[in-house]
């Protein structure tokens, strides 16, 4: 059998592979997908790897800068003035501040080289002109602005749509803004651009006036910025829902959620609970979407953790293989204590336990999966009153819950919802039929369909278990887990504009607050 590679993004990260390797995959069981586009739709054009704000001005600035100077339409010759600039502006920050230096592209490099240059200056060439070389700073052709901030800055309209862009837009706004507040330390930045080497006197300079944590306070380029991420002015359907999402995060930070806690947000989310475990009372469409998100979480995890069980099994006492609903079977069994309850009894009588708790129920699934090892009995029993819990909880659809995740998941997407259909479908089952419906369907035939497609269609490999001849082998135990929300790097952009600080949310955050309300 051939094997393949894929090499693709996960949640705005990129996966860097080789052909005619296996690959693990990125969603086995097809239920990440739907999260993804349901905190994609929340937190638009802040991705998880579009780490600090003044990138969206310096990266704009920076290619109005190679049209000034080079005139030339070369992608290769731009590819290396963007690494340059990027190389420096990582450099030049970290000799100036490490305070607030962190998210920045090549940063690892920049450490390396922090004292040396600080002290004699730098020649960037090595690092830079020659992505092959064992001493770049980053691989990536177009470095961290190809990989991160490109598709997203081309998806605004704030760059062209060209292998050598052009400023359009907001994307002249912002770039003129930044000039405006670096002033004269531009021309050290064309210098050292144009040469390749650095001064540690130009380092200093430079890195005062272009630091991420040091967008100056009340400027122009500040008020680009922020009007990007609030958009005040802007009743498109992406600036709505990112304002929204602001809105609650800065209220919820106000209110004790400490800024990048990002459990703590899933449980405010969901439960509408803050930290001390007063409710959060709070209404808008925005952070139903939040709780449908982390409803379909709950989900994609308590499965993951039956994928793992099934293929840990299998390897462990039927290494030759096993029929796929004799291989459930032992699963349930192991796990679930044996009773006649029907599915129906079974979950409502769960989820009136006072102790029916999704975030306390998930915690042993997310420990076990993490480590990459077959869970616990005792893990999967928590798994399976997860599933029983979430059935009770949404089964009549209250709080727009499932019809949320039912239409970002489209007619032929994976998600809770299809989950909890097939409970409904299997309510007057016993608990451990309707459970068996879930792993056979959702699980073992869901996998081998999206492995299926891969395989067929980019030559991808990465099914974790195979059928053959009805017998189910070859399994392969993987490390699961949450998605990646965006909120860790939109609380960063949000202490980048100001609305943030060490000490919490500021007055122009306070005063967004007044101001607004999320919709």
């Amino acid at each position: 059998m051939d094997l393949g590679i894929e090499g693709q993004s996960l949640n705005g990260d990129p996966l860097w592979t080789k052909t005619g390797s296996w690959t693990m995959g990125l969603d086995p069981l097809g239920l990440q997908a739907t999260s993804i586009r349901i905190y994609q739709s929340l937190v638009p054009n802040i991705t998880n790897i579009t780490n600090r704000l003044r990138y969206y001005a310096y990266f704009p600035w920076l290619v109005s800068l190679y049209e000034k100077l080079h005139h030339s339409d070369d992608p290769a010759k731009f590819a290396n003035f963007m690494r340059r600039g990027e190389a420096l502006y990582a450099l030049a920050t970290l000799v100036d501040d490490q305070q607030g230096s962190d998210g920045l592209g090549g940063s690892n490099w920049a450490s390396q080289h922090r004292s040396e240059a600080a002290v004699n200056g730098i020649d960037f060439r090595p690092y830079t002109d020659d992505r092959t070389s064992p001493q770049t700073y980053l691989q990536a052709s177009r470095g961290n602005y190809g990989v991160a901030y490109a598709p997203t800055l081309v998806e605004m309209e704030w760059l062209t749509r060209s292998s050598v862009p052009v400023t359009k837009g907001r994307g002249e706004t912002v770039a003129s803004a930044f000039a405006h507040s670096i002033g004269q330390v531009a021309d050290d930045i064309e210098a050292v651009l144009l040469a390749g080497t650095a001064t540690a006197k130009q380092l200093q300079v430079i890195g005062a006036a272009i630091h991420p944590a040091k967008i100056p306070s009340g400027s122009q380029e500040q008020s680009v910025l922020r009007e990007f991420l609030i958009g005040t002015h802007d009743t498109t359907k992406d600036a709505l829902s990112r304002r929204s999402t602001i809105w609650l995060v800065l209220d919820l930070i106000r209110k004790g959620v400490a800024p990048g806690d990002i459990d703590a947000l899933r449980k405010a989310f969901y439960a509408r609970r803050l930290p001390n475990d007063d409710v959060y009372n709070q209404s808008a469409e925005t952070l139903d979407r939040w709780r449908a998100y982390q409803a379909n979480e709950f989900g994609q995890v308590a499965l993951a953790g039956t994928l793992n069980a099934l293929t840990g099994l299998q390897r462990e006492d039927h290494p030759s293989g096993i029929e796929p609903n004799d291989l459930i079977g032992k699963v349930i069994a192991s796990s679930l204590p044996a009773s006649n309850q029907s599915w129906s009894q079974w979950a409502s009588s769960l989820a009136a336990d006072s102790e029916a708790d999704e975030l306390r129920l998930i915690e042993p699934i997310l420990q076990d999966l993490g480590n990459g090892v077959r869970p616990a009995e005792e893990t999967m029993l928590s798994a399976f009153k997860l599933l029983a819990v979430l059935w009770a909880r949404w089964a009549k659809g209250d709080e727009a819950v499932r019809p949320i995740i039912a239409r970002m998941a489209g007619p032929d997407g994976r998600s809770l919802d299809g989950i909890l259909r097939t409970l409904d479908l299997g309510q007057s089952l016993t608990a451990g039929e309707a459970l068996a419906a879930v792993m056979l369907k959702h699980v073992v035939i869901d996998h081998q369909i999206i492995a299926g497609r891969k395989l067929s269609t980019a030559g991808t490999f990465t099914y974790h278990f195979l059928v053959e001849d009805g017998l189910l082998s070859e399994g392969l135990l993987g490390e699961y887990g949450y998605t990646t929300p965006r909120l860790f790097n939109l609380t960063r952009v949000l202490r980048d504009a100001g609305y943030l600080s060490d000490d919490g949310v500021t007055s122009d955050g306070e005063a967004f607050l007044e101001q607004h309300q999320p919709l």
